[in-house]
C-alpha cells in the first residue's frame, strides 16, 4: 500500500517541513530535514514554496520509504538530503 497526500506545510521554527500522508486510514508523518529543502534546487532556499515546487518530490521519496518500511521509531518517516541523490 503508498500512501496518498493529504496536507504539507513548514514548521514555525523553518527548521523542518511536515507532511501528512493519508496510509490506508491512518495519517503517516513525514518529516523533511532544512538540508534536504535546501539541496533540492538552486539556489538554496528553506521556506514555504520551495516545499510546494518540490511535493510531489518529497511525496515519492515518503511512498518509497514507506513502501520498504524505513520508518523512524517514532512512528515518522524523515527525508534528509542523502534520500534526494538515492
Amino acid at each position: 500500500m503508498s500512501l496518498k497526500l493529504i496536507s504539507g506545510m513548514m514548521k514555525s521554527s523553518g527548521e523542518e517541513a511536515l507532511l501528512v500522508m493519508d496510509a490506508g486510514g491512518t495519517n503517516q508523518m513525514v518529516v523533511i530535514d532544512r538540508e534536504a529543502l535546501l539541496e533540492v534546487a538552486q539556489p538554496p532556499r528553506c521556506d514555504e514554496s520551495r516545499l510546494q515546487e518540490n511535493i510531489g518530490l518529497f511525496s515519492r521519496i515518503a511512498c518509497a520509504k514507506f513502501d520498504r518500511g524505513d520508518i523512524e521509531r517514532d512512528g515518522r518517516i524523515r527525508i534528509h538530503a542523502a534520500d534526494l541523490v538515492a
